[in-house]
């Protein structure tokens, strides 16, 4: 939308006040919902596209709060798994615009309000007006500084804590745990997938200081049961076995996380069938996260982009070669300008080839093809690049299976055109 993409995405002054303004000029429509809020390095989408796909088969009104969209921007804003209505995304877009620029008349000092706050009021706004039960709000970024934590929530989630965005969270584990766990609350139980103990130790101290009752899935004695093409199976205390819809074993780990939160949920009042979640749990869907595109031939989309998601990558990625006798994969790859090179090392063990491209939608500019080429070459490993995505896609198709990665600009620029080409999506 044009409205939102004037705006910047990262304001001058660092804080909250800008967005609580925002919020007020609005009537403050946050304070009349519940809200179910998350954050974590990854794992923050699938664990709450999961917790979102088990309410609503309980009964309720669901909504949904995500970033970042790869097709459409309607896609950050959901009701019941249905994207917000052109009509209805332009009204609370402009609503909120509104009260962004009377707050930025009526008080400089603060900046200009960003595009994420705008969207963020504009989301309370669309969520109060439709009067839904429960929210699942993501935060964007961080969590202590994030728009997101004007809220205070029925319960907090943190899925993982690793290196990432550390211009903005720390160099630290420790300094990135505490931006995470910013969004702590006062009494507010808090569930935790964190495995790092140093990220551990700082969100128990957090928990502890404020009177949140701390749960982590390491304190529970759950058993992944492996995956394939068709999803995944764990075994959680009071379940049994419950099938998963996404694939790899982060996602039995993300999975875990989605199941104590929904028994928390079911400890506050809430009524959370087993039926409902069985079939929430085996129907999510989660688009650009180890997404199959195509079986026959074999076509992966994944939005990994630091070293967290591109290792949990090629060890899925390896693990498909090995359960289903998939051969060496051709990656398509493209990423930001400002990240490592190193990026691209776990891949190289299960990448027969690689054909580097940049998507061009970005806010920051895409590193050059060829300075990858250089990087994968000089490293034994063949690899061509090619001028955009599309051209990319044709070139890797000569040698199935096809992974496409690195970034969700490049995955949102793929999966447009895929939907551009007759057939290809069912």
């Amino acid at each position: 939308m044009q409205i939102i993409g004037e705006r910047e995405r990262f304001g001058s002054h660092l804080g909250l006040e800008r967005i609580g303004l925002v919020c007020a000029a609005l009537g403050n429509p946050q304070q009349d919902l519940k809200f179910i809020h998350v954050a974590g390095t990854s794992g923050k989408g699938s664990v709450s596209a999961s917790l979102a796909a088990v309410l609503q088969r309980s009964g309720l009104q669901v909504g949904l709060f995500s970033s970042p969209h790869l097709v459409s921007y309607a896609e950050r804003f959901q009701i019941n798994g249905e994207l917000i209505a052109a009509e209805d995304l332009q009204s609370v877009v402009a609503r909120a615009e509104e009260a962004c620029r009377q707050v930025e008349a009526e008080h400089p000092e603060y900046g200009r309000v960003t595009e994420f706050e705008l969207a963020t009021a504009a989301a309370f706004l669309y969520f109060h007006q439709a009067g839904v039960d429960l929210v699942v709000l993501e935060t964007g970024l961080g969590g202590r500084l994030d728009a997101t934590n004007v809220v205070t929530p029925v319960l907090t989630v943190i899925t993982t804590v690793h290196r990432d965005h550390e211009d903005r969270l720390g160099s630290t584990i420790e300094s990135i745990a505490r931006e995470k766990g910013g969004i702590i609350k006062t009494g507010v139980p808090v569930v935790s997938g964190v495995k790092l103990p140093e990220a551990e130790g700082v969100l128990r101290e957090l928990a502890q200081d404020r009177g949140a009752p701390y749960l982590s899935t390491r304190d529970v004695p759950w058993v992944g049961g492996g995956w394939d093409l068709d999803g995944g199976r764990i075994n959680y205390p009071g379940l049994g076995e419950v099938e998963i819809g996404l694939l790899g074993d982060h996602q039995l780990e993300n999975a875990a996380t989605a199941l104590l939160a929904l028994m928390e949920l079911r400890k506050q009042g809430y009524n959370l069938p087993s039926a409902a979640i069985y079939e929430g749990m085996k129907a999510v869907t989660w688009p650009g996260r180890l997404e199959v595109v195509s079986r026959e031939p074999l076509l992966i989309l994944d939005g990994g982009h630091n070293q967290e998601g591109l290792t949990a990558l090629a060890r899925s990625l390896k693990q498909l070669q090995e359960c289903c006798a998939v051969e060496p994969f051709t990656v398509v790859f493209g990423m930001l300008h400002n990240k490592s090179l190193s990026l691209l090392d776990p891949l190289l063990p299960v990448a027969g080839r690689f054909v580097f491209t940049a998507a061009q939608s970005g806010r920051l500019a895409p590193m050059q093809p060829e300075v990858l080429q250089e990087y994968v070459l000089s490293r034994g490993v063949e690899a061509v690049t090619c001028a955009d995505p599309a051209q990319a896609l044709d070139e890797a198709g000569r040698s199935f299976p096809v992974c496409v990665c690195g970034s969700l600009y490049l995955v949102g620029e793929v999966k447009r055109f895929l939907h551009s080409q007759s057939g290809i999506i069912a």
